[in-house]
């Protein structure tokens, strides 16, 4: 995995390289980190199909509720804890799966939807954000992965709040992706994406 030439190096830790960038006509840094993992890719995709599992996945993940899906995407609702004094997040994904024919990789493109919750004015909607994941069987037990993000999460944030998300939060996603991919039962989605 080579970094373009515009991200800069963050943090490593535990084989996972968190790169920054910036984004044009944002005051938010675009995000990637990057890890080869074991297992296979068809345990991974598992999990990220798992909507109900996203507490357990993603830090600082307060609610999360399946809205709508299928084989191959899936819309859901998620809330963000973010520290005192700043007011939780909320926002609506959907996360549409594709595999290249040839080489196998399966690409995981997520944005923002309107329109399918109200607001609550317990949390500020979050109204732009989208980002992918990437996952690549590149050994037999060995996997490439990719996750690149963008958010605008609107409202006043400290700029220390900012940076504990931009670099903190996706290794600590990535070693939770991990963790929750060993050794599990396959579902029949998962096996849409095998390798």
């Amino acid at each position: 995995m080579n970094a373009q030439t515009d991200w800069e190096l963050k943090k490593e830790e535990d084989g996972i390289k968190v790169y920054l960038r910036e984004v044009e006509g944002s005051k938010i840094q675009e995000y990637k980190a990057e890890a080869i993992l074991k297992g296979k890719v068809s345990s991974y995709i598992a999990v990220m199909k798992d909507v109900n599992s996203y507490e357990e996945l993603y830090e600082h993940t307060k609610e999360v509720r399946l809205i709508n899906e299928n084989d191959t995407f899936h819309v859901h609702y998620l809330v963000t804890d973010t520290p005192w004094p700043v007011k939780d997040r909320d926002a609506v994904y959907s996360s549409t799966y594709s595999q290249h024919y040839d080489t196998k990789l399966v690409r995981i493109d997520m944005k923002i939807e309107t329109g399918y919750v109200d607001e609550n004015d317990d949390y500020v909607r979050m109204e732009k954000a989208d980002g992918y994941w990437l996952f690549y069987q590149i050994e037999p037990n060995k996997v490439e992965i990719t996750y690149q993000m963008h958010a605008e999460p609107g409202g006043s944030i400290p700029n220390w709040v900012i940076n504990m998300f931009l670099v903190d939060t996706p290794i600590e996603d990535i070693k939770m992706l991990q963790e929750r991919a060993k050794p599990r039962k396959m579902s029949r989605d998962s096996i849409l994406f095998s390798c």
